[in-house]
């Protein structure tokens, strides 16, 4: 397939894995910026955003500690709700362009507001203001999209993330080597399974399930349908959703859902049979073992953490494959912007 998208989401873990090399190459650099750091503040908009809601997660289960989220929009509107809030800060700011209007704004509002501050950016593009705004830039080329929406870009925010996370708790890094040893296959499949689901996909009303450290992933999926494909979707916490949106699931309706761990397969059964039952599809992703009446994507055994993006890459597909089959331009769907800058 030719649209730049497609590649840039299929071979994804190519790009994973230079971050993944990148990241331990510079892992002293993450040891001295969260050196005496009191507070830990994730700032962020758009795909960037979402990134982070994961990553704050991440950060906030293996760190043991709380961490703050922050949308630049909020900061810019609202200023002065974000005063003398933090002590020490670390803000982390994710950023594919680095010259998103909101994200700039916001942490020179921060910066100026606390002065003990350190800056930790995520960025892509060359040269980008933000990259020059921080104390330390984490920069991904690699990761950068050809295409108009963000693919491989959210995925290595995330993956940069989980693994700053596991570098400072000091965890076993060797997940990772078995998910490179298999990712030709794993995303191979994946696409295999997207491609398939949308055949049968028609005027559908698509949902993602999801929750704790994969939270973030799965509104990723809902959002990339509805800017490569043009096709509104919705997202909730898991059980969340049979506190009134289940009242939508119906015939023709899509729910995947990521399923977090083995602990919380009665609670998602239970939540599944009540979707069945008012005839919507139900797409399971992350679980061993079938369930009846339902679609089982699955993928070897990860964390819940890495789970989760692989998660969004499926939907990533699905939103591709979706978004060709109403012949629309996945590469550059209306007249949506790379990035905002006005």
């Amino acid at each position: 397939m030719n649209h730049h998208s497609y590649q840039e989401i299929r071979y994804g873990y190519q790009s994973l894995k230079l971050t993944f090399e990148y990241i331990i190459k510079n892992k002293e650099w993450i040891y001295a910026i969260f050196l005496d750091r009191n507070d830990i503040v994730f700032l962020g908009c758009g795909a960037s955003y979402w990134a982070s809601v994961s990553g704050a997660a991440i950060m906030q289960k293996k760190l043991g500690k709380k961490i703050t989220l922050l949308k630049a929009a909020d900061v810019v509107m609202s200023e002065d709700n974000y005063k003398y809030l933090y002590d020490a800060p670390l803000f982390i700011v994710p950023s594919r362009s680095g010259k998103s209007k909101e994200t700039l704004l916001a942490t020179e509002i921060l910066k100026k507001a606390y002065p003990d501050h350190r800056v930790l950016s995520i960025t892509m593009f060359e040269d980008n203001p933000l990259m020059n705004m921080s104390d330390v830039s984490l920069y991904l080329p690699w990761s950068e999209e050809v295409s108009v929406c963000s693919t491989r870009s959210f995925n290595n925010i995330y993956i940069s993330v989980l693994l700053m996370a596991m570098i400072l708790k000091g965890e076993d890094l060797s997940e990772f080597d078995k998910f490179f040893a298999m990712a030709e296959t794993i995303y191979s499949k994946l696409d295999l399974h997207a491609a398939d689901i949308v055949k049968k996909m028609e005027n559908p009303q698509v949902v993602t399930l999801g929750a704790g450290v994969q939270y973030g992933a799965v509104i990723a999926g809902a959002y990339i349908c509805v800017e490569m494909a043009q096709w509104l979707s919705s997202f909730y916490q898991t059980l969340e959703y049979r506190h009134g949106p289940i009242v939508t699931a119906k015939e023709g309706s899509w729910i995947f859902l990521s399923s977090l761990n083995e602990e919380n397969i009665e609670l998602e059964n239970g939540l599944i049979g009540e979707i069945l039952v008012q005839g919507a599809n139900v797409v399971l992703f992350g679980r061993d073992r079938d369930l009846n009446g339902t679609i089982n994507v699955k993928v070897p055994v990860f964390s819940e953490e890495l789970r989760g993006s692989l998660f969004t890459t499926l939907m990533q597909m699905i939103a591709y494959h979706f978004s060709v089959k109403l012949t629309l331009n996945p590469d550059k769907p209306g007249e949506l912007n790379r990035f905002i800058t006005y």
